[in-house]
């Protein structure tokens, strides 16, 4: 009888074990493609042509405002939320160094943008207005100097 609450400790630490370690490789994931990004903003976004984000629902390049962007749709808004939640964390630990700044837009859109300087990218990671008509979502943009 003593035995299945050991057993029942192991599993549940085992569980924490494998979601901190899948954690860390999808900061890792994000901020690998963040840096691949940010370089190939520099070069008007060639070598991001064939890249796309893990999970995104859709990434593209988008010539006319100099931008690489992907978006991540969701049918229920904590789903979106909990994502948005880690692509920010992300960015802080891949740029621990730059303080990003929050805003608000008139459509109710939360933007976390990561500025590095004049002359260099920008980083905006947006979240959409939960229940708005364009349903739930958030993005991660990278916008060329």
């Amino acid at each position: 009888m003593k035995r299945t609450p050991i057993r029942s400790l192991f599993a549940c630490l085992s569980l924490i074990f494998v979601a901190g370690a899948a954690d860390a490789q999808q900061h890792e994931n994000y901020c690998n493609s963040l840096k691949t990004l940010l370089q190939s903003a520099k070069d008007g976004f060639a070598q991001a042509q064939n890249l796309k984000m893990a999970g995104a629902s859709v990434c593209n390049v988008e010539n006319d405002t100099r931008s690489y962007g992907c978006m991540w749709t969701f049918d229920k808004s904590p789903l979106a939320a909990a994502g948005y939640q880690k692509a920010v964390q992300a960015a802080r630990a891949c740029f621990p160094s730059i303080t990003p700044k929050q805003s608000r837009s008139a459509r109710g859109t939360l933007h976390t943008e990561y500025d590095f300087g004049k002359g260099e990218p920008l980083i905006d990671i947006s979240r959409g207005r939960p229940g708005s008509e364009e349903g739930d979502w958030y993005s991660i943009d990278i916008i060329a100097p």
